[in-house]
C-alpha cells in the first residue's frame, strides 16, 4: 500500500514538473531572442546596477560584482548568440550560472546572499522588463530609419 501511494506521487510530482516545462518553456524561449539583441557588456551593466540597488553593495563589491557579471556574460555571448537549439542553450546557461553564483556567494555578505536568493525572481523579472525595453527601443529606431531611408529613396533623382 505504502508503496503504491509513493508511485502515485512520483507520477503527479512528474506531471507537475512535465506542465510547468511545456508552459514556462515557450516564455523562456522568448526572452533568449529577446536577449540576442543585447550586448553581454550590457546585460552585464545592468544586472550590477540591479544588484547595487538591491542588495546595498559596498563599492568594492559592486566593483568585484561588476567584473563577476562581465565575465560571465561574456561566456554565455556565444550561447545566446549561437544556432544550436534553444533547449541546448538553456542547459548550457544554467549551468554557467550556477558557477556565477558560487563565485558571486564569496563577494556577498551572508545576510545580501539571502537577500539576493530570495528577490533572485524579482531581479530577474526587473532585468527581463529593462531588456524588453531596450530592444523595443532598438526596433522603434531601426523602423524610423528603415522609413526614413526608403522616403530618401522614393524621392532621390534615380
Amino acid at each position: 500500500m505504502q508503496e503504491a501511494s509513493m508511485r502515485g506521487r512520483g507520477i503527479l510530482s512528474l506531471g507537475f514538473a512535465v506542465i510547468l516545462f511545456v508552459f514556462e518553456m515557450p516564455q523562456a524561449f522568448a526572452q533568449l531572442d529577446e536577449l540576442k539583441n543585447t550586448t553581454f557588456g550590457e546585460r552585464a551593466s545592468l544586472q550590477t546596477e540591479l544588484m547595487k540597488s538591491k542588495l546595498a553593495l559596498t563599492p568594492e563589491q559592486t566593483q568585484a560584482v561588476a567584473d563577476l557579471n562581465l565575465k560571465y556574460a561574456n561566456r554565455m555571448e556565444p550561447i545566446i548568440k549561437g544556432s544550436s537549439n534553444s533547449l541546448s542553450k538553456m542547459f548550457q546557461m544554467r549551468k554557467i550560472n550556477n558557477e556565477k553564483e558560487t563565485e558571486l556567494k564569496r563577494i556577498l555578505s551572508p545576510q545580501q546572499w539571502e537577500k539576493f536568493d530570495a528577490s533572485r525572481d524579482e531581479m530577474r523579472q526587473q532585468f527581463e522588463a529593462q531588456i524588453g525595453k531596450r530592444a523595443g527601443a532598438r526596433l522603434k529606431i531601426g523602423l524610423a530609419f528603415q522609413q526614413r531611408s526608403c522616403f530618401e529613396f522614393r524621392h532621390s533623382n534615380f
